[in-house]
């Protein structure tokens, strides 16, 4: 960095969700930002533009807050909270439903009240929490180490819990089977979303794409004057010391220089910048190879209803694990059925996952009001999730560098969130306020 670089500037490697949060956060402190994109950058991890703007827990504050952030709100257009439905192989479908009741009373009633679990596995959830909040038992030290699935057989949860509630529910909000999902994981998920205050565990479904509802409004709230973006053809070349960052020579040959540099990219995208000197010298940069991505396939069924409430469905003993429905139109839904969790891309054709798609629809007609379908789309995501296996936390990057002034932000850093949006921009933040030391 040279003498007459000014400190409270900043370039950042892409311009997906995560970028442009950064850069927002960063410019309302009076920073200049430099944002540069290149086509092959993606987020991954449900940020892409394309992608469906998520369901949002009422504990997704950074999501949230970013919405308000923007002049936006996560009731729009029909968007109501709605509450987590489960449907299991004897046809039932029941719903889990926060209560209004203060403190640790509204998990204890929601729990009971949840038909979804056996009298005696409710019991044997609620006695196991009530012991470690009286502190007369503890959770394992190793917890990191174990299977979720273990875990929770460990702790009284039947084989059918399991395979009916658990396992899709684990699938959905992490894309990882229970039975490779690092239990640690799990606990402190649960534990986040459920066992804390009676609003953070209310889902609200959100119409339209993370391009409509974020990424867009990102690009028209950043202030001209003190940002700037440039679409590159071909990769910068970073010139990388043992002090940091000196600059980012262009394709044209231009240096560009700032105070600090962040890379809110994809860990392949990252490790495609990073010279091979960095990552034998730091275990930071080395670990990044060792993160595994899981791909899905969701099948997107346009039809015609009289039912327009906008439902979240987690499916037992079905092709698919989740069934997110959303009004597009007068009389007309999108029904979106996703199976996820795989290391590699599902074989199956087009042809027969919409075949897939319509079965299942029909074995939910006793609780769906599908009159028609009018078209079907096919979508595959091959880095939908993180790989949370037991020990896959300890490889998520904290958001400084080794490099005193380089960061690094994204959805699958080490932010105790799995990787999704809510994950994306409480990296952006933890990078501002590192930075700044403070973002409003």
């Amino acid at each position: 960095m040279t003498a007459h670089v000014a400190p409270q500037s900043a370039v950042i490697f892409g311009a997906g969700l995560t970028g442009l949060t950064t850069a927002l956060y960063l410019s309302r402190q009076g920073y200049r930002v430099t944002l540069l994109d290149h086509p092959s950058w993606q987020d991954g991890f449900q940020c892409n533009g394309s992608h469906p703007a998520p369901a949002v827990f009422g504990r997704h504050r950074e999501t949230r807050r970013l919405l308000q952030l923007l002049n936006a709100t996560v009731v729009r257009d029909g968007n109501v909270t709605v509450p987590l439905e489960f449907y299991v192989p004897d046809r039932n479908l029941v719903a889990y439903r926060s209560t209004h009741l203060p403190g640790p009373l509204q998990w204890m009633m929601s729990l009971f009240n949840f038909h979804g679990l056996a009298w005696h596995d409710r019991w044997k959830l609620f006695s196991h929490v009530e012991q470690i909040w009286e502190q007369a038992k503890s959770l394992p030290r190793d917890l990191e180490g174990q299977i979720a699935d273990e875990w929770l057989a460990s702790t009284g949860q039947s084989e059918k819990a399991r395979r009916n509630i658990w396992h899709p529910l684990g699938q959905w909000l992490t894309g990882n089977a229970l039975t490779r999902l690092s239990a640690a994981t799990f606990v402190q998920l649960l534990s986040t979303l459920f066992l804390g205050q009676a609003a953070d565990a209310r889902l609200t479904p959100m119409h339209g794409s993370v391009e409509d509802r974020f990424t867009t409004p990102l690009r028209q709230t950043l202030p001209s004057r003190d940002t700037a973006l440039f679409t590159l053809t071909e990769l910068p070349h970073i010139l990388f010391t043992p002090q940091g960052i000196r600059g980012v020579r262009m394709p044209d040959g231009a240096m560009l220089e700032a105070g600090h540099y962040i890379a809110a990219l994809s860990p392949e995208s990252l490790l495609a910048l990073l010279p091979e000197r960095l990552l034998t010298r730091y275990a930071y940069f080395a670990q990044l190879e060792d993160l595994r991505t899981l791909s899905s396939v969701t099948v997107h069924m346009h039809c015609r209803t009289t039912d327009l409430t906008p439902r979240v469905i987690l499916l037992a003993g079905q092709p698919f694990e989740s069934l997110i429905l959303m009004p597009i139109g007068a009389q007309e839904v999108d029904y979106s059925l996703t199976k996820s969790g795989s290391e590699t891309q599902p074989p199956s054709f087009d042809g027969q996952l919409s075949h897939l798609a319509h079965d299942t629809l029909q074995t939910l007609g006793n609780v769906l009001a599908v009159e028609q379908v009018l078209s079907v789309r096919v979508s595959r995501d091959q880095h939908a999730a993180l790989a949370l296996h037991p020990g896959a936390n300890l490889l998520r990057p904290i958001q400084q560098s080794p490099l005193p002034n380089f960061m690094v932000a994204g959805a699958w850093t080490d932010t105790g969130w799995p990787a999704n949006v809510e994950s994306a921009l409480t990296s952006a933040r933890r990078c501002a306020e590192a930075l700044t030391k403070v973002v409003p």
